[in-house]
């Protein structure tokens, strides 16, 4: 039964999930809440479970959305059929029991999941295996293994939040949810943010969708908190000590795993409470991964690596137009004042350059590159 206002009419908050959305659009398809979902499925078996979460979760993901139906023309399933699996109406012909999920089911799933990743993981930019990008997999992996939180800190810049994100679509499997946070949100918005990440509908009061979240939540998934650090910039003081105070108890109840992953000013914001709010936070964090201030050399010629350059030395001058450089003390410039973007991106278009000559890349083609990028930055002055 529908709860109602005293006027006898629905809010907002009284409404399902499926009368949130308008129009035909992807998240409109799956009318699904996940604490709903763990609630429907609570009969069937671990593989049964899993398979229907990991398919909720992808399709429903923003970065790669999936329709409901074509997600059943995929899995060789109707629409009907998966919504009678999500809300535990999925009986049998005689005895009306619910049934499990089938077993052909489960392994479309793991197919489906299978292509979808790989699909999704071609057409991003390429992802390289740094040797940074190895310590945030293995924090990643002692937070699921350990069920504890795990704080993953540097300046901003270095790869953080792309070795993140690879990492939840490598280990997508209903288990692993990506949420990144935003500035100004306060203990209300930050909620939100981790229902809409969950699949969980975000339409009630903080209290309430703090139940959900847990109830969404299992203790073997891995919760990655990423950006935490803006959570501090609000008009109230204590508000950031509000949302880590939240996070915590989620912590306590659930017991899974969560991954917290912020610049410097994340942790000296968290110690200014080591005494007071944040004292038992902090003490459940055990693993604590401080990366480099800059991307490391051993970063940049893995990368370098992968684009078929040698790390160059430190006497190597090149010449582009007149100007002489030296590579090696360019990408040093640069990984110092910009971070690591700022030498993928010159890579990225020397080998435009190098592509559009139907030439091999060169530390030619990225100094030019750079130049390219740097004089663009430099005021139009014609008075001059």
């Amino acid at each position: 039964m529908v709860a109602k206002s005293k006027g006898g009419k629905k809010t907002a908050a009284d409404k399902p999930i499926s009368e949130k959305y308008s129009g035909d659009n992807v998240r409109a398809s799956w009318p699904f809440s996940l604490h709903n979902i763990r609630t429907n499925i609570s009969h069937c078996s671990p593989e049964g479970k899993e398979a229907l979460v990991s398919a909720f979760l992808w399709c429903t993901d923003v970065k790669h959305p999936i329709h409901r139906d074509d997600f059943a023309h995929r899995v060789g399933k109707s629409p009907n059929t998966l919504y009678k699996l999500y809300t535990g109406k999925y009986l049998h012909p005689t005895t009306k029991r619910r049934m499990d999920v089938p077993s052909d089911l489960i392994l479309a799933i793991k197919n489906f999941i299978a292509i979808e990743r790989e699909r999704y993981l071609g057409g991003q930019n390429e992802f390289v295996m740094t040797p940074t990008a190895k310590r945030i997999y293995n924090a990643c992996d002692l937070a699921r293994e350990s069920r504890t939180p795990v704080f993953i800190t540097s300046p901003s810049h270095i790869g953080k939040t792309w070795a993140l994100e690879h990492y939840t679509a490598n280990n997508n499997h209903g288990r692993t949810v990506y949420c990144r946070m935003k500035a100004a949100s306060g203990l209300g918005g930050m909620v939100k943010r981790m229902c809409s990440r969950l699949g969980v509908s975000p339409e009630s009061n903080t209290a309430s969708l703090v139940d959900r979240i847990k109830n969404a939540l299992t203790v073997d998934m891995l919760l990655i908190l990423d950006e935490v650090h803006l959570l501090q910039y609000t008009y109230r003081k204590q508000s950031f000590f509000g949302c880590m105070e939240v996070i915590r108890e989620i912590l306590d109840e659930v017991g899974c795993g969560m991954v917290f992953c912020g610049t410097l000013l994340f942790l000296e914001k968290l110690e200014e409470g080591a005494h007071k709010e944040m004292e038992q936070l902090l003490r459940r964090g055990v693993h604590r991964t401080r990366l480099a201030n800059m991307p490391t050399i051993a970063d940049l010629k893995a990368v370098l690596a992968h684009c078929k350059l040698t790390f160059p030395a430190r006497d190597l001058v090149v010449e582009v137009a007149g100007i002489e450089d030296k590579p090696r003390a360019v990408i040093r410039e640069l990984a110092k004042k910009q971070g690591l973007k700022a030498i993928t991106e010159r890579l990225r278009y020397g080998r435009k350059i190098a592509t559009r000559r139907k030439q091999k890349l060169s530390w030619e083609h990225f100094i030019e590159a750079h130049l390219s990028i740097e004089t663009e930055a430099i005021p139009e002055d014609d008075w001059s």
